[in-house]
């Protein structure tokens, strides 16, 4: 049985095993890190793995819906995202406590204020984590906007009114109170290792986010055509009645146009009409003839 908590029962990831304090090796100076130790390096690469996996992953997901087209349903293949990640991350966190139980535990943070700084530490990841997790649902937190899951608002409310990536920012500081709790100046330095990594994640993972929720903001308010709007496009077949009809309007005028007003004779001079003949040096036009003048006369 343990010497503080029974919890040898339990697997060696699950979270309180950070408070069951085993027994240390202490050293100084350049013999506090021991870089032979391969739990050392697989920490390491495994927390630089993590990011890069699940960006890739879903990236490719949101360009060529590889995960939806096997599973059928974008839901369903954010659920094995999901899971897959948790795994990853549960893994991740049982290579840390052996990286940190591997290395050499420094005296001086065996003071008790270094074991309430670690409690608090942890308590507040954790509570960083769980608050997140709870706040934006299992599709919120794996990824989904990548699945075309995306979120009808943005979250406010704790801890995303306190922090702007408080799921990062409590894994770090869960990290962070395990390496004090069990006294690792290693460990602290993984810590930021993790920090680092994410801190890179974010350059990406942030404004690509963006990305999609302002494609998504453009194309809902990109106006749909309708009839009241937009006049509709009239057939071919239609215009050519049209202009048929058009042409046929127009003939119709020409026709009526040359019709002189019932109850009206021709004009005549009154001084041709009492000597019968033409008026002198008058001209005349007409469509079969040319201009007459008085020199034909």
């Amino acid at each position: 049985m343990s010497k503080y908590l029974a919890v040898d029962s339990l697997p060696s990831w699950f979270p309180i095993h950070h408070f069951n304090e085993p027994t240390l090796s202490y050293s100084t100076g350049v013999d506090l890190i021991q870089v032979h130790k391969p739990s050392l390096w697989a920490f390491v690469a495994m927390t630089a793995f993590n990011p890069i996996f699940w960006n890739t992953v879903a990236r490719n997901e949101y360009r060529n819906k590889t995960i939806t087209k096997i599973v059928r349903s974008p839901l369903i293949g954010c659920y094995l995202l999901a899971i897959t990640i948790f795994s990853l991350s549960a893994f991740r966190d049982h290579l840390y406590l052996n990286a940190v139980k591997n290395q050499p535990a420094l005296a001086i943070l065996a003071h008790p204020a270094v074991k309430v700084v670690a409690a608090v530490l942890f308590a507040a990841g954790q509570t960083f984590v769980i608050s997140s997790m709870w706040a934006l649902g299992v599709t919120g937190t794996y990824l989904g906007d990548y699945f075309g899951i995306l979120m009808t608002h943005r979250v406010t409310s704790f801890p995303f009114n306190v922090l702007s990536d408080p799921m990062y920012v409590g894994s770090a500081l869960s990290h962070l109170g395990t390496a004090l709790w069990f006294q690792s100046p290693v460990g602290v330095a993984l810590a930021g290792w993790v920090w680092i990594v994410y801190a890179i994640a974010l350059k990406y993972e942030g404004p690509f986010t963006d990305k999609i929720y302002s494609a998504k903001h453009k194309k809902s308010s990109t106006p749909t055509p309708t009839t009241s709007s937009v006049p509709a496009t009239p057939s071919r077949r239609s215009g050519r009645i049209a202009a048929k009809s058009s042409h046929s309007d127009l003939d119709s005028d020409a026709e009526v146009k040359p019709t002189t007003t019932p109850g009206r004779g021709p004009r005549k001079s009154g001084l041709a009409r009492e000597a019968g003949v033409a008026t002198p040096k008058r001209m005349t036009r007409s469509r079969s003839k040319g201009r007459v003048g008085s020199e034909d006369e």
